[in-house]
């Protein structure tokens, strides 16, 4: 049997603290990778609007990325104007609603026995209450989300300035050897980034539309706030149009029981939609993730990064598919 001498005993212990220092370093700036991967995203984004301006009038680099910069910022701020008072009036009456709405809910649910027993197993009437209580601080923007979304808005403009200077810097950490590999996994990756986002775009926009406008139809409260939300929610797959769904009925239940029943049937048949033919549809030409890895990916990225890495766990996961293809997969094949 070796005995290690004193020395290489110190040295493989010192090795050893190094690396649990290093993994509890990681640990704790982990949230920081997730903002800079989100500034990854919005630089694909402007990148993908500087290439349209491109192809279409005659500016080019800069000017074309400036001009991509500017027309997102006159859009947003059109949309302010033209909907954002009436959003914002609406929300506020949103959150007056939910708990009329929760309470009438309530109060159908102890007409049946079956209702009294769900009650029963719901949250005590004063946790509820403070929770509906505290609906507008849920929407209020707080201190943190701003520095995470300025931290997102000043590294996505910074890559989108110049993102090849970024990856150069990023190769130089690589063994030369390995280096043309990575190189086009990290292009490949960004392709695959752009298809997406030209997907899920297109899903957004077009759930938003549908639901607002089959919530006008049905005579539903606040159905711009209620379309927008589901438009929105639709970047977060399987857990998003859950989210958007249940104060949309929440507020057709102020309306009566069979307002709410045919809420609930609207939102069904717009995924229905959704499901059978919007994302054939789109993944014609844009990326698709399997069902089962998309549910996998929001729970355990959820988990990892809280919050954000909900919101970003597809494009982490496309990003991750892509480059895993690039690095290996296609690697394994040309050797065989």
């Amino acid at each position: 049997m070796n005995h290690l001498s004193t020395g290489e005993f110190t040295v493989r212990v010192l090795i050893a603290v190094a690396l649990a220092a290093l993994f509890a370093v990681l640990w704790r700036v982990v949230d920081i990778f997730v903002l800079i991967f989100g500034g990854i995203v919005l630089a694909v984004v402007l990148r993908s609007l500087m290439r349209i301006i491109q192809r279409f009038t005659p500016l080019h680099g800069r000017w074309a990325l400036l001009a991509a910069i500017i027309g997102l910022i006159i859009v947003v701020g059109l949309l302010g104007l033209l909907i954002g008072s009436r959003v914002a009036t609406e929300t506020g009456q949103l959150t007056q609603t939910l708990p009329q709405a929760w309470q009438r809910l309530r109060t159908l649910l102890g007409q049946i026995s079956a209702g009294r027993v769900i009650m029963r197993e719901l949250q005590s009437q004063s946790t509820v209450r403070g929770l509906l209580s505290h609906l507008s601080d849920v929407a209020t923007i707080t201190v943190g989300a701003f520095v995470d979304a300025g931290v997102i808005i000043f590294t996505g403009l910074f890559f989108a300035v110049d993102p090849d200077l970024y990856r150069r810097g990023l190769l130089r950490l690589v063994p030369l050897s390995a280096r043309h590999d990575v190189a086009h996994a990290f292009d490949t990756s960004i392709e695959a980034l752009g298809h997406w986002l030209k997907g899920v775009l297109l899903s957004m926009l077009s759930i938003g539309v549908v639901t607002g406008l089959g919530l006008w139809a049905l005579g539903v409260p606040l159905a711009l706030s209620l379309g927008i939300l589901s438009g929105v929610c639709e970047f977060i797959p399987y857990l998003g149009p859950i989210l958007a769904a249940v104060p949309a009925v929440l507020v057709a239940l102020t309306l009566g029981p069979s307002h709410a029943l045919e809420v609930t049937v609207l939102y069904l048949a717009v995924h229905l939609f959704e499901g059978e033919l919007l994302v054939p549809m789109i993944q014609r030409w844009a990326v698709a993730l399997p069902p089962a890895l998309t549910i996998i990916a929001v729970v355990v990225f959820g988990w990892l990064f809280g919050v954000l890495g909900v919101v970003l766990a597809t494009p982490m996961t496309v990003a991750v598919i892509a480059m895993v293809d690039a690095l290996y997969v296609r690697s394994a094949l040309r050797s065989k």
